[in-house]
């Protein structure tokens, strides 16, 4: 088996590290198992409020050893302790979905109300009613104080969570093609219809922190630079052949 020059490996790995800059690679959707390991983890969540769990709610990815806590967006769905299926992971922004562009926007500030460090319970919990009511109609101010029992002060705080999300959503300076960079740091996790346990119904729809990647300034210097490498490589060989 004839063994890869130095030349074409340093060729190869640019042009790896330049299409992952593509912005074809921005805007692509991955599929990951998902496995929902419980509102609790390592003695922290276990968050409640109006009898129902709510964020952090602790998953693994691809059967990773790293649990991770995501935001629920859909309030009607349900999933249960062990429970595993497939989602699509798609970025703010995405069309063809149950929650609109601008309630995706809406979730991504209300997560980014929940990951401020200051937040306190009460308010991750005020944040996280408000999600699930950005995509759910039903979630009314009267189907909260009256049927779920939430106090008239907390149902207050999840209505100014909500009004901050869609004035948020709605600036300029803010629009998603405006100011892509807020937005980019958070993805969607969609459940794909059928990957669930047979008889299970369909699984609750998240959102959380995108990973953090090199910068693509940063990735396309390294690719010109593994290429400037190969070039004056090749170079050589030809002048001492």
């Amino acid at each position: 088996m004839k063994k890869l020059g130095v030349f074409t490996v340093l060729a190869v790995s640019a042009f790896s590290v330049l299409l992952w800059c593509s912005p074809l690679k921005a805007n692509a959707t991955s599929t990951v198992n998902m496995k929902f390991d419980g509102t609790t983890y390592d003695g922290k969540g276990g968050n409640s409020s109006g009898g129902v769990a709510t964020y952090p709610y602790y998953f693994t990815i691809n059967s990773g050893s790293t649990e991770i806590p995501l935001l629920c967006v859909s309030f009607e769905d349900s999933i249960k302790q062990g429970e595993t299926w497939e989602a699509d992971v798609d970025p703010i922004g995405t069309t063809g979905l149950s929650l609109t562009v601008t309630e995706q926007e809406e979730d991504a500030y209300l997560d980014s109300l929940i990951l401020n460090p200051s937040s306190t319970s009460a308010q991750i919990n005020d944040a996280q009613w408000a999600a699930w009511a950005v995509g759910d109609s039903g979630l009314t101010t009267n189907y909260l104080e009256h049927n779920l029992g939430l106090s008239s002060s907390t149902v207050g705080a999840i209505d100014n969570d909500i009004s901050n999300a869609l004035a948020f959503a709605d600036s300029s300076k803010t629009d998603l093609a405006g100011d892509p960079s807020f937005y980019a740091a958070y993805e969607l996790y969609v459940p794909v219809d059928g990957s669930q346990p047979r008889g299970d119904g369909l699984p609750q729809t998240f959102i959380g922190p995108a990973p953090v990647v090199p910068e693509p300034s940063s990735l396309v210097l390294f690719g010109s630079g593994l290429l400037t490498a190969a070039g004056a490589l090749y170079r050589r060989k030809r002048r001492t052949a």
